[in-house]
């Protein structure tokens, strides 16, 4: 056996054995995986039968149930008033009627007594000293028995929408907080609306004395803060084709950000390039939408310390996150972006829902 055939036989003994090594890894590795995708099945298995789980939902079905009850005792409320309303009118009138009813009557029978003392007088010689005898019919004041529907109907669901407000979650009324507006953006006289100005030269130097206005993105935050209850308010995007809406924390960083998501206390949804994303960590989330929103709600749940967004106009909910543990007031966050080369000149602004 010639040198050259000794070499190609180690050569491939070799070969070999790396390609049976790499196998033996490659099934360790599967294996592995293998463990990992039981390991996972095993616990989504457990999630689902949990009791933790049953028990979440069955506290949010007690309290949507809880929130209906409030609604239907509102309404039965309503109702009844409104029935009883209704019934005392009724009364009223029917009151009246009989009254009128009985005066009429009561002079009917007057006036057929002076008929039967005519009678029996014109049969006497002196008759004729009762001819000027008087009686007459004088009708009792008329009773309105027309029932007007718009008394007691009319506009009846808009009336109960209006009655209604008082069961509502009070909206929060609120405006920019100027301080905190970076530099180059531009506010209404009023603090409502807000957008992007493009200025000639040089961009203005950040503040010193002003450590609370942003000076990296164009962002500002709403003059209230919250640590405590329910608040919900509403911010008209229209056609923008750029902007970012939600809540931040107090301390959120005002210059250039490593991340601008839930890592950092911003708890935002935006619309980039043309779709709407959540910007959650570590990696935006997107957010499906049948319609993109021309207005968005924001539904701050302190208690349950949860942020939830909202399409304003369909009342659809488009994405919620979890904030953990409130430590520090949480302020509304707007950013209306930059004019994206005069596409995106509209502002912000904010809506007050009014009933």
């Amino acid at each position: 056996m010639s040198r050259n055939h000794t070499k190609d036989n180690c050569f491939n003994k070799s070969l070999l054995a790396e390609h049976k090594q790499k196998l033996i890894q490659a099934i360790k590795r599967i294996k592995h995986e293998i463990d990992e995708c039981w390991d996972a099945e095993r616990e989504t298995y457990a999630q689902a039968l949990s009791v933790e789980l049953q028990n979440t939902f069955d506290d949010l079905e007690r309290e949507i149930r809880s929130e209906y009850q409030n609604l239907h005792r509102f309404l039965d409320l309503e109702e009844e008033m409104d029935v009883e309303r209704l019934t005392k009118d009724k009364e009223k009138r029917v009151k009246l009627l009989r009254e009128r009813e009985k005066k009429i009557s009561e002079q009917g029978k007057d006036l057929e007594r002076a008929i039967e003392t005519l009678n029996s007088k014109l049969k006497e010689e002196d008759s004729p000293k009762l001819l000027n005898c008087q009686v007459n019919f004088v009708p009792p004041s008329a009773v309105n028995a027309e029932i007007q529907a718009g008394q007691f109907i009319g506009p009846l669901q808009y009336k109960i929408w209006k009655h209604m407000k008082s069961s509502l979650y009070p909206i929060a009324t609120f405006t920019f907080d100027t301080d905190t507006a970076h530099p180059l953006l531009r506010l209404s006289p009023c603090s409502t609306s807000v957008w992007f100005e493009v200025r000639e030269g040089t961009p203005p130097e950040p503040e010193p004395n002003n450590p609370r206005r942003f000076h990296y993105y164009y962002c500002l935050l709403g003059q209230e803060g919250f640590t405590h209850g329910r608040h919900y308010w509403e911010v008209e995007v229209g056609l923008k084709t750029a902007w970012r809406v939600g809540v931040a924390r107090e301390d959120v960083h005002r210059g250039e950000m490593d991340s601008c998501t839930t890592a950092n206390g911003l708890w935002t949804l935006a619309l980039k390039g043309g779709t709407i994303q959540a910007c959650t960590e570590p990696c935006p989330t997107l957010v499906k939408a049948a319609v993109r929103p021309t207005r968005i709600g924001v539904f701050l749940d302190c208690e349950r310390e949860e942020v939830s967004f909202y399409n304003a106009i369909t009342m659809t909910s488009l994405f919620s996150f979890s904030m953990g543990t409130i430590l520090q007031p949480i302020f509304p966050f707007f950013n209306p972006c930059d004019t994206d080369e005069g596409k995106n000149t509209a502002p912000l602004t904010l809506f007050s829902p009014s009933l």
